[in-house]
């Protein structure tokens, strides 16, 4: 990649310099600029500005060009230099291909504000060039280019059709600042949920890294989970045997409660299993029971 030409000028009354290197429409403005205030600090008159900076240039490429035009440059107004010096050393067609960046630029991710400000620093570039964009071209380029979810702000705060340029942007820079905070909150509570929820699952696994369920070591069994209350209640289970689809409540059941060692925490997929089994058994009692009324039917008979 080439080397870009920049600006140097230790204060305003000293001659600038333009450094060595490719010569960019910003170098070109800064160069413009630092002339421009050194004629003014120093009191330069008009007739004398060129021949005053040209030795500011360092480039041998763009000293090798004023002196093979010299008696030309300096009989005419800096103004004049520095549309022959854009005209010869910047990019051909830079104003078009800057123009069409400044004509497709959209806001995207970025905030409105900093895009805002880029595309006037770009749109400054072109300034005394046909290609410009006037304040209200340009307001309405913002405008039109400003992501979605802004536009939808924008159209609700009813801005006044009145405002200047400066106005206009600096109200919908409030709403977009708005806007980020709000995302960036929500950004914040979402990362939190989901280190919360890694934290729990991590916490799970470490407890119990081979199985779902949880198995009670201790020669005690453990009181009833609020989860395996709530599945024995709906799946007619009893509390003391902590059996599903069974004909008894704690206070009939004459079966032991489940060793400790070997008890397994109460799952839904149990209950399943155990109303599957139940159904199963329900059919094969009907389907004995339905010969033997007609047997005894027809013996009566």
């Amino acid at each position: 990649m080439a080397k870009l030409a920049i600006v140097e000028q230790s204060t305003p009354n000293k001659l600038p310099k333009l450094l060595v290197g490719e010569l960019t429409p910003e170098a070109a403005r800064d160069w413009d600029n630092a002339c421009s205030t050194y004629f003014m600090h120093k009191g330069i008159k008009v007739q004398d500005q060129v021949r005053m900076i040209v030795f500011g240039m360092l480039d041998p490429h763009l000293q090798t060009w004023y002196l093979t035009q010299c008696a030309v440059l300096d009989a005419g107004t800096f103004a004049a230099y520095m549309t022959a010096l854009k005209n010869t050393w910047l990019e051909t067609h830079w104003d078009t291909k800057l123009c069409k960046k400044v004509l497709g630029s959209q806001q995207g991710s970025h905030p409105f504000y900093e895009w805002a400000l880029q595309l006037q620093n770009q749109n400054a570039l072109l300034y005394g060039n046909t290609a410009h964009l006037t304040g209200a071209q340009l307001h309405n380029q913002l405008e039109v280019n400003i992501c979605d979810e802004l536009t939808m702000l924008v159209l609700r705060a009813r801005l006044a059709d009145n405002l200047t340029l400066k106005e206009w942007i600096e109200e919908v820079k409030h709403l977009d600042d708005k806007r980020l905070k709000d995302l960036a909150s929500h950004k914040k509570i979402a990362e939190e949920l989901y280190r919360s929820s890694k934290r729990t699952t991590s916490s799970n696994h470490t407890k119990n890294p081979s199985s779902p369920k949880t198995y009670n070591s201790s020669s005690h069994l453990g009181g009833l989970t609020e989860t395996e209350r709530t599945l024995l209640m709906d799946h007619k289970g009893c509390f003391k045997c902590r059996k599903f689809y069974v004909s008894h409540h704690s206070k009939e059941c004459t079966d032991s409660a489940p060793e400790a060692s070997s008890y397994k925490t109460l799952m839904e997929a149990d209950a399943l299993a155990a109303k599957s089994k139940t159904k199963k058994q329900t059919r094969s009692v009907a389907a004995v029971a339905l010969p033997l009324v007609v047997v005894f039917a027809l013996v009566i008979w």
